[in-house]
């Protein structure tokens, strides 16, 4: 492939991955509000606090559970017909969901919202097919790099939409007002996030075999698991999804009833924390890829990620947060685009999409089950966060040194 192609792939899948994140990100804060908010009837009134949780996992856990079955069926289905196709039709099905959720809001039925959850995250397994895109225009040496801006543009995307998502929830626009604004705007972004592939993305793949794709995904998920230094590899990704899942999402539980934080707060530590997310996986990891092996860069990240949660369990103020948490995002900065390029440098170029659909379904399944624990620890402690989070790392560390 040639520069100018390689280049102008790259900018559109980037380009691609910032509007998806933002999309989500814009959809993302409202649920809380929109659930337990007593004007807003998508429940029955009367209905307890306790169902109202309820109701927030199971729509939290959609996306996830959609991208867990859509992503290795996506990204072999990407080898074998080819990558444009296909993102342009998850693109274009993604559009759909959001507005059925607009629709969902406006009748006030739940069902339609968790129907939009469904659809999005079967779109959303499109990572896949994107992370594949990567593996495609990159040499190995290139492709930790490049996963990183892809990393990044994602953190760009996550902190910018979760802002406008709380900002466009308080306006009106004659029938069009409240928490339908976000999610018809994340539709209207996705619509010309399609235009831009359309016009912009050149096929990356040229398929060389044909094969049935379910039975060939499931044969080759099997046989994932079974290659060397990847099954652990795969276990230590799984466990640190899980770690950091439950820290980063239920962090805000400890900060609101332990420092007192108010949402704006908390806003601003997750703005903080994906800003620097976004600039270290993009540009300031790049001198220790470099510099130092793949699996060596993992461990010590993880490593690294685990002291900074623990840390507040001995002695955390406000500040200290603030120090901690840019460092806590430095530290996994490193794995996702290190572990990705070290998964695709060990497959096939026949195989790319394949084992970036399997890294994507083993990465949802962890947010799957994730909120599903949390509940009943958090009962327990509210300092579950931190422990579950920095044992989750610590795991996952053994694990990545036990692949080597």
């Amino acid at each position: 492939m040639k520069k100018f192609q390689k280049y102008a792939a790259l900018f559109s899948i980037l380009l691609m991955f910032f509007m998806d994140v933002i999309s989500i990100g814009l959809a993302y804060p409202i649920f809380s509000s929109m659930l337990f908010c007593p004007d807003c009837h998508v429940l029955a009134v009367g209905t307890s606090q306790a169902i109202r949780g309820i109701w927030l996992g199971i729509i939290l856990a959609l996306v996830p559970i959609g991208q867990f079955f859509s992503a290795p069926i996506l990204g072999t289905l990407s080898d074998r017909i080819g990558r444009r196709r296909l993102l342009l039709a998850t693109i274009a099905l993604g559009s759909v969901g959001y507005f059925v959720a607009v629709l969902g809001v406006w009748l006030e039925q739940i069902a339609l919202l968790a129907l939009s959850r469904i659809i999005i995250g079967i779109a959303t397994g499109n990572q896949a097919i994107g992370s594949a895109v990567i593996a495609d225009i990159s040499e190995p040496e290139e492709k930790s790099k490049n996963f990183g801006l892809l990393h990044m543009a994602g953190g760009f995307g996550f902190t910018i939409g979760p802002f406008l998502g709380g900002i466009l929830s308080t306006l009106s626009f004659g029938a069009l007002s409240g928490y339908a604004i976000p999610f018809a705007c994340a539709g209207m972004l996705t619509i010309i996030n399609l235009l831009l592939v359309a016009f912009l993305f050149k096929e990356t793949h040229v398929p060389k075999q044909t094969s049935d794709v379910i039975s060939f995904g499931l044969h080759n998920i099997k046989r994932a698991w079974k290659m060397p230094g990847l099954s652990w590899l795969f276990l230590a990704i799984f466990v640190y999804n899980f770690g950091w899942s439950f820290y980063w999402d239920f962090i805000p539980v400890n900060w609101i009833s332990l420092y007192k934080f108010d949402a704006s707060m908390v806003y601003n530590m997750y703005a903080l924390g994906a800003l620097v997310y976004a600039v270290s996986s993009g540009i300031l990891i790049r001198p220790l890829i470099t510099r130092f092996k793949s699996e060596a860069l993992i461990f010590y990240g993880l490593i690294g990620g685990a002291i900074c949660i623990g840390l507040p369990l001995i002695y955390a103020s406000v500040r200290t947060y603030w120090i901690l948490v840019p460092l806590q995002q430095y530290a996994i900065s490193l794995i996702f685009p290190v572990a990705a390029a070290l998964i695709s440098n060990k497959s096939t170029d026949e195989s790319q999409g394949e084992m970036m659909g399997i890294l994507e379904s083993v990465q949802s399944f962890a947010l799957i089950i994730c909120p599903l624990i949390a509940g009943p620890l958090l009962g327990v402690s509210l300092q579950m966060p931190l422990i579950v989070g920095m044992l989750g790392l610590f795991l996952a560390a053994y694990f990545v040194r036990v692949s080597q």
